[in-house]
């Protein structure tokens, strides 16, 4: 009868080389696909419509090198990095006209937990920026006590005037899990006090019963009669692409025809209901991502946040087009 015969120290040193060899070769397989996702993600924005698109205001996107500065002052910053301004990347204004969007409330820098986080694979693989939505209700090895949100209240740098009636919002998220029915804000500009003043413009989810909670779109108010959402919900773990132009000009009273939305599609939605409509004034006095700009901020978002985009009029039909298939590319988002 044969005995077993045991493998040497030698034998079993070449079997670990050789699994040592094939885990490094798909760690950094892993890496190189990275890095060609991220450089066809930089080539798809440095070529993109949206810089050749008049009045662009403000142009916040994750996969540009040293947008981010984390709270260590650091712009080469790892996965998972606590942020601390998150900076523009629009080629149409100078740096010193550019708003730069910082943790908390605070413009100094300074932190108060309200800090969002770089994700290196987000959305589509690409960076991303996560929100945790506070009182502990994001991702557990992500999220705090406190909501994240990033803001700015310079004035001289605001993506939209106060009074102004025309202008144009994008946003690319992904709303965590459990929280696609809360309701969130996006990206928002407007007076920084009272939610429900009518004096804001924002990307965000309707809140309210259960029958409109979680429906996107351009949002002014907790009621959905003076928003303009799409009456399909976003659902968990999904990408997203909401975009809103905006005339309060023409037609002259408020109506649908006001705001035409986007969300995901070329096609612009179809609003249901029969709402009454309402105009909104903005008071622009501050420009949030990730929560409602209020004194207190809240509604905070829970999630990660792509890309915002913001023109000061009310773009063509054509050139919101031109946006969106930019964005439905590089995210690889269809309808």
């Amino acid at each position: 009868m044969k005995k077993n015969k045991a493998f040497s120290l030698v034998e079993l040193s070449v079997v670990i080389l050789i699994i040592g060899i094939l885990i490094a070769g798909v760690t950094q397989s892993g890496r190189l696909i990275r890095q060609i996702k991220l450089s066809t993600a930089r080539s798809l924005t440095s070529s993109s419509d949206v810089a050749s698109i008049r009045d662009v205001t403000a142009w916040f996107e994750a996969t540009t090198a040293g947008v981010f500065t984390d709270i260590n002052g650091n712009t080469d910053i790892d996965d998972k990095s606590k942020l601390r301004a998150w900076r523009d990347v629009n080629p149409q204004k100078s740096i010193s006209d550019k708003p730069i969007m910082k943790n908390g409330t605070a413009v100094d820098g300074s932190t108060n937990n309200s800090e969002p986080k770089y994700i290196i694979s987000g959305i589509n693989g690409l960076p991303s920026v996560y929100f945790d939505g506070g009182a502990n209700n994001g991702d557990t090895t992500l999220s705090d006590s406190t909501g994240d949100l990033i803001s700015t209240v310079d004035t001289a740098t605001m993506p939209i005037l106060a009074l102004d009636k025309t202008y144009s919002m994008f946003a690319v998220f992904r709303s965590d899990k459990g929280k696609a029915q809360q309701n969130a804000i996006i990206a928002q500009i407007g007076n920084g006090s009272d939610i429900t003043a009518q004096s804001f413009a924002s990307i965000g989810l309707l809140d309210g019963d259960s029958t409109n909670n979680s429906k996107p779109g351009f949002v002014t108010s907790e009621a959905k009669a003076t928003s303009w959402v799409s009456d399909a919900r976003i659902t968990d773990y999904n990408d997203y692409i909401v975009g809103a132009l905006v005339d309060f000009i023409t037609p002259t009273s408020p109506a649908d025809a006001s705001v035409k939305l986007f969300v995901n599609s070329l096609t612009p939605v179809t609003y249901v209901g029969g709402d009454t409509r309402v105009a909104t004034t903005i008071g622009a006095a501050k420009f949030v991502i990730g929560a409602s700009n209020h004194a207190t901020a809240s509604k905070h978002f829970t999630g990660m946040i792509s890309e915002v985009i913001v023109f000061d009029r009310k773009i063509k039909d054509e050139e919101a087009q031109g946006v969106m298939k930019y964005l439905r590319k590089k995210y690889n988002i269809n309808n």
